[in-house]
């Protein structure tokens, strides 16, 4: 139960980053009385896809290269480069940078955003040197840290005296508003190519007979999956109601900023070191797994080992500080297309996956039907 708790904790701790801030903050907001169902929508995407990918790279021995050989060599290689180079230093990592910097640019104007993300880059440096204590690190101390502070803003925030604001959305035009937003938290992508840390650590002090226990490991991956895919709901539903509960004062506010925004208005001037110190923790853990992923990834696969693993941590944290510095909507410019067509894609490889290895249906190769949202709303 230790093992799997500590387990669950980390998954938590290494999904939720920086769209898992933004997202379902924008959601509350604009989605008003029809919260509930854009909830829904999003949990659908945010919270049962990633858990159903993770599953699925369960069901491949934690080998996501496995699960999308069938897509075949030249293929499968594209679809993993450019979501390692997503998660990496061309997107999401970034990404998490650039909300840290939103969170306390009102109380530190003098710091550019460019100081400001070599300064991040430095300190994720030094916390991915040392590649094998990164699960020990995210479930042990950081995860439930991070759980005590953004529940202490839920609280405070749902039950501060305000009301929800009314809006033209229809029921569905709220459901496919969440569900369009949860592919910006990237957490299916993030969750295929985290899992062999996640498996790792659920192997780590069993027996050699245990270790070789797919079915044990599965049963641990998926009761660690629950506690993580719940943590991850009650934050969701929480940050939803409280930006629903505050649509008014956040109706003109960017993006990128709401998070800050909401805090000061929760808390008020005397939080906004409360909430710096949040969104520091909630960017940080994900980016300390994002970037010590991608820099493996480089060392290993793309150079073959050419280049070794602190030269490849280097140019990945000089990369990230370098896009960090474009700002969130400068990221999502070119973020959002790509997502709007490759997370439906692996949405439906990944349950044409799970119908073949456990339900031992015969298919061929996966064709997927992308469907991507009528309007940017979602993209940010």
């Amino acid at each position: 139960m230790k093992k799997v708790l500590t387990t669950g904790f980390a998954m938590f701790a290494m999904l939720f980053g920086a769209g898992n801030v933004v997202f379902p903050l924008i959601l509350g907001r604009d989605s008003g009385h029809q919260l509930f169902f854009g909830l829904l929508g999003f949990c659908i995407t945010a919270v049962l896809v990633p858990l159903l990918g993770l599953f699925a790279i369960m069901l491949n021995h934690g080998d996501y290269k496995c699960l999308l050989a069938p897509l075949g060599k030249v293929p499968a290689f594209l679809v993993i480069t450019i979501c390692m180079i997503l998660l990496g230093p061309l997107a999401l990592t970034p990404r998490c940078v650039t909300i840290s910097y939103a969170a306390i640019k009102s109380y530190l104007p003098a710091i550019p955003i460019w100081a400001f993300s070599s300064g991040c880059a430095v300190l994720i440096f030094l916390c991915t040197i040392k590649n094998s204590f990164i699960i020990d690190l995210l479930g042990k101390f950081l995860g439930p840290l991070k759980i005590t502070l953004l529940f202490s803003i839920i609280v405070k925030g749902i039950f501060a005296p305000a009301a929800m604001m009314p809006v033209t959305l229809t029921k569905m035009e709220g459901f496919r508003l969440g569900l369009f937003s949860g592919y910006g938290t990237c957490d299916l992508i993030a969750i295929i190519f985290l899992s062999s840390l996640i498996l790792s650590r659920l192997r780590q002090g069993l027996h050699p007979e245990q270790q070789q226990d797919a079915r044990a490991i599965i049963k641990l991956g998926l009761q660690a999956s629950l506690i993580g895919g719940l943590l991850l709901s009650l934050v969701y539903a929480g940050f939803c109601l409280a930006s629903g509960l505050h649509g008014a004062q956040l109706a003109s506010v960017e993006r990128a900023d709401i998070f800050s925004s909401l805090t000061i208005l929760i808390l008020g001037e005397a939080g906004g070191a409360f909430a710096n110190l949040t969104v520091a923790i909630a960017c940080l853990t994900t980016a300390i797994a994002l970037t010590a992923m991608f820099a493996m990834y480089l060392h290993k696969d793309l150079l073959a080992g050419r280049l070794s693993y602190l030269a490849s941590l280097i140019i990945t944290t000089l990369i990230t500080a370098a896009i960090a510095s474009l700002g969130f909507s400068g990221i999502m410019k070119f973020v959002s297309p790509i997502i709007e067509v490759l997370y439906p894609i692996l949405i439906v490889y990944i349950l044409g996956n799970l119908l073949w290895k456990w339900w031992k249906l015969k298919t061929h190769r996966p064709v997927s039907l992308t469907i991507t949202p009528e309007t940017s709303d979602w993209e940010g």
